[in-house]
C-alpha cells in the first residue's frame, strides 16, 4: 500500500514539473515577405523570426532601421541559408531574430542595402507593427 502511494506521489510530482516547464517559455513567431505591412500581436517575451530573400555575397544586407531597443532586442546576427549551397554567390534566405522586451506597440523596420552606401536608398524595405501584450 505504501509503495502504491509513493508511486502515485512521484507521478503527481512529475506531472506538476512537466506542466510547470511550459510556463514562462517564449513562443516563436515566424514572419516572411507576406507579412510586410501587417500588424502582428505577440506576448511579452516572445521571439520574432523574420525570413527574407537576400544575397549577402553582393554586399547587400538586411538590418533594422530605427529599432526601438526598449521594446525589441535583436538576438544574434542575421543568419543566411543558401537556396543552392553548391553554387558560390547564390541567393537564399536571411533570418533576423528579435525578442519582445516589454508590452506596447512598435514598428519593426528592416532595410536591404549596402551599409557603406550612405546616400543611396535601400533596395528593399520591410515593415511590421508589433503589438506586445
Amino acid at each position: 500500500m505504501i509503495r502504491k502511494f509513493q508511486l502515485l506521489l512521484v507521478l503527481i510530482i512529475l506531472a506538476a514539473v512537466a506542466l510547470g516547464a511550459g510556463c514562462g517559455r517564449s513562443a516563436l513567431m515566424k514572419l516572411s515577405t507576406s507579412d510586410n505591412g501587417k500588424t502582428i500581436t505577440i506576448k511579452n517575451g516572445d521571439v520574432i523570426s523574420v525570413e527574407l530573400e537576400g544575397n549577402p555575397s553582393t554586399g547587400y544586407n538586411w538590418e533594422p532601421k530605427d529599432l526601438d531597443s526598449a521594446m525589441l532586442q535583436q538576438v544574434g546576427e542575421p543568419a543566411f541559408s543558401s537556396s543552392n549551397p553548391g553554387l558560390i554567390g547564390s541567393s537564399g534566405t536571411v533570418t533576423l531574430t528579435f525578442k519582445a522586451l516589454k508590452t506596447g506597440t512598435t514598428a519593426l523596420n528592416l532595410i536591404y542595402h549596402r551599409p557603406w552606401e550612405t546616400d543611396v536608398k535601400p533596395t528593399s524595405t520591410y515593415s511590421v507593427t508589433i503589438v506586445s501584450k
